[in-house]
């Protein structure tokens, strides 16, 4: 009877944890690479700034069109982003990754108008696929708010 009712405690705990890791939401990205710049760093790699230009959907309903300027430097991504949703308001995030680290980063919302004044929020995306030669890009997010 005792191991039951442990059983069904540690069952419960399961589940309240699982639920509190899940995502507020999820956002799906695809995005092309404008205006890029690559030069030497003299030491063996190179520093590249670029425009990304995007449009994404997320799970609540919205969708953005966004605008990055992002700096790769020494394999690690960091970027400014601006986001227009259908209902013209601003999102403003932030974007980091390092890439010798895998496909993995994050954007953290900073600030915004509209719906998104006075909120945070933190994803952590996976690039699903990327070409640079062709300039493009896929990626899916986790987020929490």
């Amino acid at each position: 009877m005792e191991k039951n009712i442990a059983s069904v405690i540690l069952s419960f705990l399961l589940f309240v944890f699982s639920q509190s890791v899940l995502a507020d939401y999820t956002l799906k990205s695809v995005y092309k690479f404008e205006n890029s710049s690559r030069i030497s760093d003299g030491q063996g790699s190179f520093v590249l700034n670029v425009t990304v230009i995007g449009v994404g959907e997320t799970s609540q309903g919205n969708r953005l069109k966004n605008t990055c300027v992002v700096q790769v430097k020494n394999k690690k991504i960091d970027g400014v982003c601006e986001a227009v949703d259908q209902d013209g308001d601003k999102e403003y995030t932030t974007v980091i990754r390092d890439m010798s680290k895998g496909n993995s980063g994050t954007i953290t919302r900073t600030g915004g108008t509209g719906k998104y004044e006075n909120t945070r929020s933190i994803c952590e995306y996976i690039v699903e696929i990327t070409d640079f030669g062709i300039g493009v890009g896929y990626l899916t997010a986790s987020c929490k708010e």
